[in-house]
Formats: C-alpha cells, sequence, structure tokens
C-alpha cells in the first residue's frame, strides 16, 4: 500500500493515451532537438580546437615581458615584437614542465617590400623551422606552387591570402622562382587582368623595427595554403631563419682591432725615452712614400666579425597535455616563469588571436543562447501541458481526494507520471539525437564557407554525442521535467473532494 500511487501513476498513463501522448510528443522533440544542439557545440569546440589551436596557435603563447602588444597572428599594427631573451633558458624551463606536451620557437615581425612604385607592401613574417612546424601542427601546411624551403635555404613562403590581395590591390603577382607562371590558381577578378600584373619571383624585404635592420633581396620559394581556416591565416608568409636574423639584425658583432707585432711591442714599452731616441732627429727627407694610407691602414687594421644569433625568437607555441585544464595551466606557466626569473609570459591563444577568438566566441555564444532559450520555452511549454492535463483531471483527482488521497499522494503521483514520461520519451528522444547526431558526422558534410567553418569548428560537419553526453542529457531532461512539474502538482494538490462533485 505504501507504494500504490506508483501503480496508479503507471495506469493512468494508459488510461489517458491522448494526453501521455501529446506530453510525451513534446518531450521527445525538446529532448531531440537538445541532444543534437549539444552534439553540435561540442562538435564545434572539438573542431575548433583541432583547426585553431593544434593547427595554428597552440594552447599558450610565450611573449616578451616587454612586449605591450597581445596580438601575435594576425596584427600589422603597433610596435614591433621584442626578442625574447635568453631563449637557451626558456627552453630548458619549458622541458622540465610536466603539463606541457611540445612547444615551437619561431621568429614573429612585421616588415615590409619595398617597390618600385614606391608604394609599401607589408608582410607579417614567420621563422620557424618548417618539418618542425609541420610537425608541431600536423601538416596543416600544403604548398600549391613551388617547394618547401629547406633546411639552411634562403628564401619566402608566400600565403595564397597575402598573393591575392598584392595582385588586387598593388597589381603583383608573385610566384616561386623557376617555376611556370600558374594562371588556374588565379581567382576570376586576378585572371581578367592578368596583362596588367607585374610578375614576381622575388621581393625586397625590409625588417620594421625601432632598431637597425636591413633591406634584403629574397626569392620566393612557394605559395602555400592551409587546409582550415586558410582565409583566416592564409596571409602568413614564412621566412628562412637566416634572412630573418639578418633583416632584423638580430645578430652578434664582435669588433677587434689587428695591429703588428712591431706596434704591440712599441705599446708595451714603458720608457718613452727609448721609442724616441732612435732617429729622433735624422736628417734624412721624409717622403710621402713614408705615409702612405695603405701602410696606415696596414698597420692599424679594424675588422668586424659577425654572427648570427640563432635563438632569435621572438614568440613560443605551447601545446598542452591531454586533459589538462588551459586556464590552470597558464596561471601556473606565468608563476613558474617569474619565479625562475625569466624573460617570458605566457597568454592564452585566444589573447593571441583577439579579432578570431572573439568571433569565435559570438558563433559559440549564439548557439548557447539558442539552446538556453529552447531550455526555457521547453519548461514553459511542458508546463502548461502538464497543467492542462491536470485541470482536465480534476473530477478524477477529486474523487481520489474522496475516498482518503493525501496531498502528498496526489502530488507525487503527477510527479511520477512526468518522469515515466520523460524517461521513455524523453530517453528515446536522446538516444534518437546521438543517433542522428553520429549519422550526419559519418557522412562527412564538408562547407566551403569561412564563416560556416567557424560554426562547425572546420570544413566537416561533425557533431559529437558520446555515452557520456547521452546520460548527462536524460540528467538534464529529468531536472527540466521537474521543475516544469512543480506548478501542476502544487494545483493537482488543491484540488478538493467538492471540486469533484461541482465539476461532474
Amino acid at each position: 500500500m505504501k507504494f500504490l500511487f506508483i501503480k496508479i501513476a503507471f495506469k493512468n498513463l494508459f488510461r489517458h493515451k491522448a494526453k501521455s501522448l501529446i506530453v510525451g510528443g513534446l518531450i521527445f522533440i525538446v529532448s531531440l532537438i537538445m541532444t543534437i544542439g549539444g552534439g553540435v557545440i561540442k562538435g564545434m569546440n572539438a573542431g575548433l580546437e583541432k583547426n585553431v589551436v593544434n593547427g595554428f596557435t597552440g594552447n599558450i603563447v610565450i611573449i616578451s615581458t616587454n612586449q605591450l602588444e597581445k596580438e601575435i597572428f594576425g596584427s600589422m599594427f603597433g610596435r614591433p615584437t621584442e626578442l625574447l631573451k635568453d631563449y637557451s633558458k626558456i627552453k630548458e624551463f619549458l622541458k622540465q614542465q610536466d603539463y606541457i606536451f611540445d612547444f615551437l620557437p619561431a621568429g614573429r615581425n612585421l616588415a615590409m617590400i619595398l617597390t618600385e612604385n614606391r608604394i609599401p607592401i607589408f608582410w607579417l613574417l614567420f621563422s620557424v623551422d618548417i618539418d618542425e612546424y609541420q610537425k608541431f601542427f600536423g601538416s596543416n601546411m600544403i604548398v600549391i606552387e613551388g617547394d618547401f624551403l629547406k633546411k639552411d635555404e634562403k628564401g619566402v613562403m608566400v600565403g595564397t591570402q597575402q598573393r591575392e590581395y598584392a595582385a588586387t590591390i598593388f597589381n603583383y603577382w608573385f610566384y616561386p622562382e623557376g617555376k611556370e607562371i600558374n594562371y588556374s590558381n588565379m581567382r576570376p577578378k586576378i585572371l581578367t587582368n592578368k596583362d596588367n600584373l607585374e610578375y614576381k619571383t622575388e621581393v625586397v624585404l625590409l625588417g620594421m623595427s625601432d632598431d637597425y635592420t636591413q633591406d634584403m633581396r629574397i626569392p620566393i620559394k612557394a605559395i602555400i595554403k592551409f587546409k582550415n581556416l586558410n582565409n583566416f591565416f592564409g596571409s602568413f608568409v614564412f621566412i628562412d631563419r637566416k634572412s630573418f636574423v639578418e633583416i632584423f639584425n638580430y645578430i652578434t658583432q664582435e669588433y677587434e682591432t689587428k695591429i703588428s707585432e712591431k706596434e704591440k711591442k712599441i705599446l708595451k714599452e714603458e720608457n718613452l725615452d727609448n721609442i724616441l731616441e732612435n732617429d729622433l732627429f735624422s736628417s734624412e727627407e721624409i717622403g710621402k712614400a713614408s705615409y702612405r694610407e695603405e701602410e696606415i691602414k696596414k698597420a692599424i687594421k679594424k675588422t668586424q666579425k659577425i654572427s648570427y644569433n640563432t635563438d632569435a625568437y621572438n614568440v613560443i607555441l605551447i601545446k598542452l597535455k591531454k586533459g589538462e585544464n588551459e586556464i590552470l595551466a597558464l596561471k601556473k606557466l606565468n608563476e613558474e616563469l617569474k619565479k625562475a626569473n625569466l624573460d617570458a609570459k605566457a597568454i592564452s591563444w585566444k589573447e593571441a588571436t583577439p579579432q578570431l577568438a572573439q568571433l569565435i566566441g559570438m558563433v559559440q555564444g549564439t548557439f548557447s543562447i539558442i539552446i538556453l532559450l529552447l531550455f526555457l520555452v521547453s519548461l514553459i511549454v511542458i508546463m502548461n501541458t502538464i497543467s492542462m492535463s491536470v485541470v482536465e483531471r480534476i473530477p478524477e483527482l477529486g474523487m481520489m481526494r474522496a475516498i482518503g488521497a493525501q496531498k502528498n499522494f496526489i502530488g507525487r503521483m503527477i510527479y511520477l507520471e512526468s518522469i515515466m514520461l520523460g524517461l521513455v520519451f524523453g530517453g528515446g528522444g536522446v538516444i534518437s539525437g546521438a543517433i542522428i547526431s553520429n549519422i550526419i558526422a559519418m557522412l562527412k558534410l564538408t562547407v566551403k564557407n569561412e564563416m560556416t567553418q567557424l560554426i562547425f569548428g572546420g570544413e566537416v560537419f561533425t557533431p559529437i554525442v558520446g555515452a557520456g553526453d547521452i546520460i548527462w542529457n536524460i540528467i538534464v531532461l529529468l531536472i527540466v521535467l521537474i521543475l516544469a512539474v512543480v506548478y501542476p502538482a502544487r494545483l493537482a494538490k488543491k484540488v478538493t473532494p467538492i471540486e469533484a462533485v461541482v465539476r461532474e
């Protein structure tokens, strides 16, 4: 008798089949949409992590403590990027951090192309070991013309977006040295203007820096693009390490003065009389030949010895180990860097790419708001539907009160009926949503629009719903139902036996 309300609740569901199907169908639709929507958001986050964090930026970016601007990727404004001091010490420090999976040092700064018409073109240069870069980012870069920069080879690799920008604005078309012009890679708008283009296989780059810089003629070795989000990152230009160091004057200069052994002997002589006594008042005629310029230069010769700073890096890209919390790791890394007194500070990838991060946040926020609104609308609609069902059952509920049913008994019965419907129809909706999401993921639906790629987290639309998501969605659905039944249950508990008689 103690759990009699369970048996009655179960029978009521079959007794009021039409009402049960209406409420259950509504719960099914809500749970289905909620599951697919959650799968889209989860797939979006996973796609963005794969395509942005694992493909371009890493989880964390290290910059100099003197660096004010944090926008490392994309910005061509502000002061030049500060050089990291004592990179070798920073490198050893990062190797000791057990939460760091891998890291990649890179040179990053702005350069200007010197052109014949005196209209400058600005390039954002990145200088890395290309083999290490491809390994670090899973071969996200592909060559569409030319060849990858080889080790110790001089040259630049230009992004497709940067090339198209130069062709559209400045009428320059860059293509790799020693290769033929590939007109098939021109967009229709550029192709119609091909006869007016200036074709270049090399550029003269001038480093933009507060310190002394120099210009250099550098050949174009390749035109590159990225597998994903090329419209956002296709303006990158990669340059070989040695040229990068030279144009930004990242060199160590050592000067030494060379003099002959005779001069060294004279300089060591302490007795000046000994220096002057020999032929001091010689009667020999002094000719011009005794003081020839060439002889003076030979006597005292100043030479310059230049060594390149192989550790000239402005940023370090860091990937965390799987499962590490990015926020906690960022905080810990900054604390440890400060303790170690190193010229380095850590920023998140979102700070390094603020414009892209804001756009991504806006898109994800929109989806999250849609899901939240769906949650609230579902709560209200389910509550109203159950309330209407309770009102229609007032004679029945009043009769139950007349034969001795207590208020709590009636309330528990209404709650149980709703939970049963939720488990059956809601569970069915969640499982159906998971199946549909996985079928969509298996179809590998591709999108080419960059904005859509941001929404989907990449070129492939891949909603993700796993076993844990199914359980979580069912729990969320039950919470929605419990909240939705609060008012109908209170309404049912207020029914009196007199109302049953009056209604009849």
